[in-house]
């Protein structure tokens, strides 16, 4: 039996011989019923020449050229998982954040219609707020009351769902590339993570930005460059908190059919003790803790001192002096004094926070 034979050989054939070579393979090897020992005989046989040839010495000593390789590209692999540079992976992650990002230019369309719909919405909705009261009629003062805290409340909504749900899928769907991607040492999870604020901050700047620019005038809301500007920056940070809870959520659960079915529940609570729907001087003391954890609180409250502290109103009655916009925020157990530094300060730390959360059990998932 010759040593080597090769496909050349094999495709150099008749046609009509080539198309039997496999059944020739499948008679000479088989082990046939009624002489299994003759059979097994004359493989051995083939299978020991086989052994003693030149032709399987070669494949032996590939085999372990292959092995060797194998062994010390893996070395490599846990060195540069030590060695690399948090910039260098950095920069990889996002420069594949970005590419996914123009490859599937409907994310970032949808994102943006979102924004203009909400924007149309509430602008519609409140289109040209009055700010004309009755001094002498108590209904005139809490219907501004109510359309200013309702129209402030509802930005401070639409800044928070969107953001929440739209966070809740994203980890779910890049969890297994990862996961597969950390366990071969091309980066850790800390990198990851920074690039993923990386590629986000755009939307977290310019889609308030965008939703803000084309409602708050169409609303009426105070006309002043330093409010319209600060109500900017809010809705940036309540974004921004909003968006870390998505993360958490997301990275706590793995799944993304248990994220977005918890993610309502979690809202809730911090929906309700928000400001609005009760007032502060009557939350239970079991619930307290909750409100001072709210980011509905902080961006709620920021946004009314900035609209009313001080707002002139237009009185259609001068049998009484006309108050200012600070008797709403009075109506709603809001200190007029309050800055609102703190209050950008506390929507920042609660973000962080809760990206530190996510970043944390985005580790246990990865080293599982």
């Amino acid at each position: 039996m010759p040593t080597e034979l090769s496909c050349v050989q094999f495709t150099n054939l008749h046609p009509k011989y080539s198309l039997s070579l496999t059944d020739h393979y499948i008679f000479t090897l088989a082990i046939r019923p009624g002489v299994e020992e003759k059979c097994k005989e004359k493989c051995k046989a083939i299978t020991g020449y086989y052994e003693r040839s030149e032709y399987f010495k070669t494949i032996q000593d590939k085999i372990v050229s292959v092995n060797r390789k194998a062994d010390r590209s893996t070395k490599d692999v846990s060195r540069k998982k030590v060695q690399s540079s948090w910039i260098s992976q950095i920069a990889e992650n996002f420069k594949r954040s970005f590419k996914n990002t123009v490859r599937n230019p409907g994310y970032t369309r949808s994102r943006i219609g979102q924004c203009i719909v909400l924007a149309l919405l509430s602008g519609l909705a409140y289109f040209k707020i009055s700010n004309e009261i009755d001094p002498t009629n108590p209904r005139s003062i809490a219907s501004l009351a109510q359309n200013k805290s309702g129209v402030i409340f509802f930005l401070v909504i639409s800044f928070t769902f969107g953001n929440v749900f739209i966070q809740c899928l994203t980890i779910p769907m890049e969890l297994p590339v990862i996961r597969r991607e950390y366990q071969n040492g091309m980066y850790t999870t800390v990198p990851y993570f920074l690039s993923k604020i990386i590629a986000e901050l755009p939307y977290l700047i310019t889609l308030p930005t965008l939703q803000l620019a084309i409602c708050y005038f169409m609303i009426g809301l105070r006309g002043e460059l330093v409010a319209f500007l600060t109500t900017v920056l809010c809705c940036i940070c309540i974004a921004w908190s909003s968006t870390g809870l998505g993360w958490f959520i997301a990275a706590a659960t793995g799944d993304l059919r248990i994220a977005s079915a918890i993610s309502a529940p979690i809202i809730m609570p911090f929906f309700l003790f928000g400001g609005l729907f009760q007032s502060e001087n009557t939350t239970p003391i079991y619930f307290k803790p909750i409100k001072w954890i709210s980011w509905f609180r902080y961006g709620y409250h920021m946004l009314m001192v900035n609209e009313l502290k001080d707002l002139k109103l237009d009185c259609i009655n001068d049998v009484v002096p006309c108050p200012n916009g600070t008797i709403i925020l009075e109506q709603f157990s809001i200190n007029p004094g309050e800055l609102w530094w703190p209050n950008i300060a506390a929507l920042l730390i609660f973000g962080g926070t809760l990206c530190i959360f996510a970043w944390s059990c985005l580790i246990c998932r990865v080293r599982r």
